[in-house]
């Protein structure tokens, strides 16, 4: 049985004027305190307390919008150093997404994705079930009081001027990404992004729900044709590599803190011209494997679509369908997923 459909909502896009790993901190922070989305809709995030200041929420967000606070203690350099937030839809697992970075590594020791290097400028990203309260990112086992980490995996090219953060978000996941001056994206897909369409226990939590994360690496910029290819090559999303810095893509064992390689099921080259006879966007479910012979479940209202660019919203009439989630903001469109609203 399918999981509750997830709602894609954009948020305004946060342009950086002085890219640095701190600004991208700063930058996802004031995404995630939005109260508008991008459409200019209102947008309800929950609250905290004393934000900065490590506790739970308040408060929770209501609809798609998830709740943010920041860290700015973590590695003493007067900046935010982590942004962590709390999904509006909570279920038994408990989940809770980071993303870190720092200029100052001195005394680094915080789980990694892969044994992905603890370097200053890279910006990071991992996500936790059942768990507690935040204390610090630099922690060998989890940022959090309680519960199991994915560690942290690399999701951009350092010294890359990463001057535009995108942002989407659902129910029960998030979806960053981070472009140059060039167009080039990097980024990553956090949450319970995966429906395993089973309820057993060998497929899925308590909860129905697989938890991952999957990272484009530090290696290389997503590339046009990023849904044919699970080379580091193109940084596809939704395919692992165990070489340190590369693209991973892990989601939780079920019932367990250990992880399982997850990849993109197929390869597909939709084109430009791709469309239903009608001409209506195509919405093919994205299946999701283990690379050698277990099938995992299929993405939540991400769906393989005709090329495009990223962030570009579509609809049918003066129906919304969603955003695109693409390679690049210029030049030559690409590969498109589909984030259905």
């Amino acid at each position: 049985m399918a999981l509750p459909a997830l709602h894609w909502r954009m948020l305004p896009p946060v342009y950086i004027s002085n890219p640095s790993i701190s600004a991208l901190m700063d930058a996802i922070y004031t995404a995630g305190i939005s109260t508008v989305y991008a459409d200019g809709t209102t947008r309800t995030p929950g609250t905290f307390a004393s934000p900065g200041t490590a506790s739970l929420p308040a408060s929770l967000g209501t609809g798609s919008a998830w709740t943010w606070n920041y860290d700015a203690t973590t590695f003493a350099t007067g900046q935010k150093t982590a942004c962590y937030a709390y999904a509006p839809t909570t279920t038994a697992i408990n989940q809770a997404l980071i993303v870190a970075g720092t200029t100052n590594v001195t005394g680094a020791n915080w789980k990694q994705t892969n044994t992905d290097s603890r370097s200053a400028t890279y910006p990071f990203v991992g996500l936790a079930k059942n768990s507690g309260v935040y204390t610090s990112w630099n922690n060998a086992t989890t940022p959090f009081t309680s519960g199991d980490f994915t560690g942290f995996g690399i999701f951009g090219l350092p010294a890359q001027n990463y001057n535009t953060l995108f942002m989407w978000e659902s129910e029960e996941a998030v979806i960053v990404q981070i472009v140059n001056a060039a167009g080039g994206v990097s980024g990553f897909v956090a949450g319970a992004a995966v429906d395993p369409l089973s309820v057993n226990v060998a497929n899925a939590e308590t909860d129905g729900r697989l938890y991952g994360v999957a990272s484009t690496g530090a290696s290389n910029n997503m590339g046009a044709l990023w849904l044919s290819s699970n080379s580091s090559a193109t940084a596809p999303l939704f395919a692992q590599s165990a070489t340190a810095n590369d693209v991973h893509s892990n989601t939780f064992t079920p019932g367990a803190g250990t992880l399982t390689a997850t990849w993109r099921f197929g390869t597909f080259a939709p084109g430009v011209g791709f469309t239903s006879r009608n001409g209506d966007l195509p919405e093919i479910p994205f299946q999701i494997w283990d690379g050698s012979s277990k099938y995992m479940g299929q993405l939540r209202q991400m769906y393989i679509t005709r090329d495009g660019y990223t962030g570009v919203g579509w609809q049918v009439g003066s129906t919304s369908k969603g955003y695109l989630l693409g390679y690049t903001t210029a030049g030559s469109i690409g590969d498109c997923v589909l984030l259905a609203y």
